[in-house]
Formats: structure tokens, C-alpha cells, sequence
């Protein structure tokens, strides 16, 4: 294992395989995982006021002030838009996923993006 700290949910992982009786695992590429990597170390540092030894006082208002944009909600990350309307924040995944589903509902009537967009925050998303 090439990080150590990757061991205890390694195993953790394995003992939790025993419960299922299907399970499947995909791999998701460090491009596609890039925001959620960012945020999960930016987000104690923002809360806690700990920043890189590194950053500078400019640095840490800018992040403080682009993080006041999003809102953390269990695990599901919101954006606040000027509106003050949120929107739910996904990865490449996720957003081919939705696309796929509110594609199939929506597909015989030749939707437009404007359609499709409403149709997905109808949808939860």
C-alpha cells in the first residue's frame, strides 16, 4: 500500500465487503477527483482559520472569501448563487449519471439545454 494512513480504511473496507452480496468498486481518475481532493483540505482549514505556512494574508482572505460561496451539507456540497439559490455541486461522474436519467425522461421531445436544466433541479440535483 503506498500510503500508510490508507491502511485502517483498507481494512475496514474489506470487513464491510463480508456485508453485501454484490459489490462493485470503480475507479475514479485523479483528474476527475480534483475539486473534492481541494476541498476536503481546504474546508477544515477555512473553518478552523489554519492555513499553509505559506500563504499570505491576501491568500487567506481570498479563500475565506470564495469559500462564503458554498455551503457544506453532510456531505454534499452546495453552491450559493447571488439568489441565494443553491446548487448542487457534482463531479464528471455524477454529472454524466444525471444527464443520463433526465435525458431518457425528457429525449422524445428534442428538449433544449434551458428544458433539460429544469428538468434537473426538478430532479433533486
Amino acid at each position: 500500500m503506498r500510503d500508510l494512513k490508507l491502511i485502517n480504511y483498507r481494512r475496514l473496507v474489506l470487513e464491510l465487503i463480508e456485508q453485501f452480496d454484490d459489490i462493485t468498486f470503480y475507479y475514479l481518475p485523479r483528474n476527475e477527483n480534483q475539486m473534492a481532493d481541494a476541498l476536503a483540505t481546504l474546508a477544515p482549514m477555512v473553518k478552523n482559520r489554519e492555513y499553509l505556512d505559506q500563504a499570505t494574508e491576501n491568500d487567506k482572505r481570498t479563500l475565506r472569501r470564495l469559500a462564503s460561496d458554498y455551503i457544506l451539507d453532510g456531505d454534499i456540497l452546495y453552491k450559493r448563487r447571488n439568489d441565494q439559490v443553491l446548487l448542487r455541486c457534482v463531479n464528471t461522474v455524477e454529472a454524466k449519471k444525471i444527464l443520463e436519467e433526465v435525458h431518457e425522461g425528457v429525449c422524445g421531445t428534442h428538449a433544449n439545454d434551458f428544458i433539460i436544466a429544469k428538468q434537473i433541479m426538478r430532479f433533486g440535483y
